[in-house]
């Protein structure tokens, strides 16, 4: 709420104040007694009041604190915001020193304003809190410099203050967020990794005993998801996630991995406190069913347990064991729980890495790559701007493989390098089969960020641009927020390199492993993907149209533009329209489909237009 009124108009009858009003006063007799100089003169004096004026109106207008100070720090003016936010008229400010006013004044204000007043300090800026008379509590961020006023040149101090209350709270949520699981608030994956690399470090040390590695995968979860949609399946996470936690002790540690996956870090590695840990897990939740009008759908989970150190002294080693694990716990008949043995199971594991491995260099070994083009749409004008190109390859049953599973054994074996090069080959012969340059949507291409380490990737797509005609503009690179900050010195030089080719880029799954302000703003990006996790409730949830509007802003204030994922229905569509999100991506925009030469999928445009 904006103040009204507080106190009877500015502290007035100031130096300033009267010079301008002596000012205008000799000017008009000077015009009594210049021959010819009259109208000019007074329209001279017009101007020097309306331009008061409007320096006054403007400070009892803006929603930021103007006031001015002497060489002492006692307050001369105060405008109408800052009264507002003291709860005090004129008369209770006057004279009163700015650091009194202030809840936590750094130690050395005083003596800082000094400076600036003597001209010693340019300016000064800092940051502290104000109590509000109704109890709020505000963070304001002040800017301090030297003005000197009137004939005799008086040193004054002009402040400027901003709340930065609600700026802060937005960066503190993002930051939570680079930690967190948005859905369930537990740990996401990289701050599991990173807290058992703690336990480890602890371990190795011997300030820890040995613990163990849980990790859960819920049973049939996609049937969830697909006969009563990701409504349903988020609720039954969210559910879970509690029901795990209260399974556990203050000193372990659970975290949601991804999808209906949870890894559980247990602070023992005793044989019979583990296993009994794992059976509270599995009859916790089959206990719990999930309810679905007259139905009931059993909840059970599938447990890996691997334990330090006898199965890995390293955490992606505990991984990769309790992985295994797991899929034989499945292999038992599931809502069961496996130990590791290292024999069998570790042999079934690297077959099924060695059949994707084999895949993976048959793709690269032919020249069949295919890419599905999925539409993303410029909401304002309801209409597709661009496509992003998605990796499909054929099975032997007529369907596709799971092209994650793909990408990950790509990057595992060392081959992502290679496989991103003939994609994005692909994808400017694609592009060149849509019409002549400039008259063609742009196409997105993800890459990966090992590639990032690639010696040859700049020439590689320079040459590809080259060869097949491809323009400033028509090609957008999209990189995941974790590829871009793991080594991000490297990245932003690649980046670099490729903008200057006439290359823009996109960054993915902006609000999930988010860490740092900072990076955002060094980051050559032009466009900040917001995560399908925060879409897929908003027109149910509150909470995600908050954090929709603070990702937005954040993305505003460093001037890239905004696409969300996973749009699934109109209601959705109107309320990112309302957030101010620039694009939407999803099923309702367009599902991907393949792309014939001099044709886009563009039937979408068609059906946007029947459907509006």
């Amino acid at each position: 709420m904006r103040p009204s009124h507080c106190g009877a108009g500015p502290l007035h009858n100031t130096q300033e104040q009267r010079g301008v009003l002596h000012v205008s006063a000799n000017l008009k007799l000077a015009a009594g007694t210049a021959p010819g100089g009259d109208d000019q003169l007074l329209r001279i004096a017009r101007r020097l009041a309306d331009q008061q004026g409007l320096s006054r109106a403007l400070q009892d207008t803006a929603d930021i604190v103007v006031l001015t100070q002497d060489a002492k720090g006692r307050l001369l003016s105060v405008n109408r915001y800052g009264r507002w936010l003291w709860g005090q008229p004129a008369s209770h400010l006057r004279r009163r020193t700015f650091a009194s006013l202030l809840e936590d004044p750094p130690e050395a204000l005083a003596r800082q304003l000094e400076d600036v007043a003597a001209g010693r300090t340019h300016s000064l800026r800092h940051e502290s809190s104000l109590a509000r008379p109704d109890g709020d509590a505000l963070l304001m961020s002040w800017w301090h410099t030297l003005w000197q006023s009137g004939a005799g040149r008086k040193q004054r101090i002009v402040s400027i203050g901003l709340d930065v209350s609600d700026q802060r709270i937005a960066e503190a949520h993002i930051g939570w967020l680079a930690s967190h699981d948005p859905l369930t608030g537990l740990f996401n994956r990289r701050r599991f990794i990173e807290e058992g690399r703690r336990w480890l470090d602890a371990a190795e040390s011997g300030e820890r005993a040995g613990f163990s590695l849980l990790l859960l995968d819920l049973d049939q979860f996609r049937d969830v998801n697909d006969l009563n949609g990701h409504h349903q399946g988020d609720r039954l996470l969210q559910k879970v996630s509690l029901l795990l936690s209260n399974c556990l002790g203050p000193a372990d540690v659970i975290a949601r991995l991804g999808g209906d996956e949870f890894g559980i870090l247990l602070a023992s590695n005793d044989a019979h406190r583990v296993q009994a840990t794992a059976r509270r897990c599995c009859n916790t939740l089959n206990e719990h069913a999930m309810k679905e009008g007259d139905a009931h759908l059993p909840v059970t989970t599938s447990i890996g347990i691997s334990h330090y150190p006898q199965h890995g002294r390293s955490m992606e080693t505990l991984l990769a064991n309790a992985d295994i694990a797991m899929y034989q716990a499945k292999a038992i008949g599931r809502n069961a729980w496996h130990v590791f043995d290292g024999d069998e199971l570790h042999r079934a594991r690297i077959q099924e890495r060695i059949l994707w491995e084999q895949r993976v260099r048959e793709l690269l070994a032919g020249n069949a790559i295919t890419l599905h083009c999925q539409p993303i749409m410029h909401i304002p004008s309801q209409t597709i701007s661009h496509y992003e190109a998605l990796l499909r390859v054929a099975d032997d049953q007529g369907g596709w493989l799971a092209t994650q599973e793909l990408i990950s054994t790509a990057e595992q074996a060392g081959m992502i390098q290679q496989l991103d090069e003939k994609i994005i080959t692909r994808a400017c012969e694609m592009l060149a089969e849509q019409g002549p340059p400039g008259q063609r949507p742009p196409l997105a291409v993800n890459l990966s960020g090992l590639s990032c380490h690639n010696p040859r990737l700049v020439a590689h797509v320079s040459q590809a641009m080259q060869q097949y005609g491809i323009v400033a503009g028509e090609l957008i690179f999209e990189i995941t927020e974790t590829a871009a900050l793991a080594d991000v010195h490297t990245t932003i030089d690649v980046m670099q390199d490729l903008r200057a080719q006439g290359c823009r880029f996109a960054l993915d799954d902006f609000g999930v492993g988010f860490s740092s302000l900072y990076y955002l703003k060094k980051l050559p990006v032009d466009f900040v993907k917001i995560d399908g996790s925060f879409i897929r409730q908003l027109d149910e949830s509150e909470e995600h149209r908050v954090l929709i509007r603070a990702l937005v802003d954040v993305a505003r204030a460093f001037r890239l533009q905004t696409v969300a994922e996973f749009v699934e229905n109109d209601r959705v569509l109107a309320l990112l329209n309302g957030l101010g999100v620039d694009y939407a991506q999803g099923y309702h925009i367009g599902k991907p489909a393949a792309a014939t030469r001099g044709a886009l999928p563009g039937d979408v445009r068609l059906s946007l237009r029947n459907a509006r």
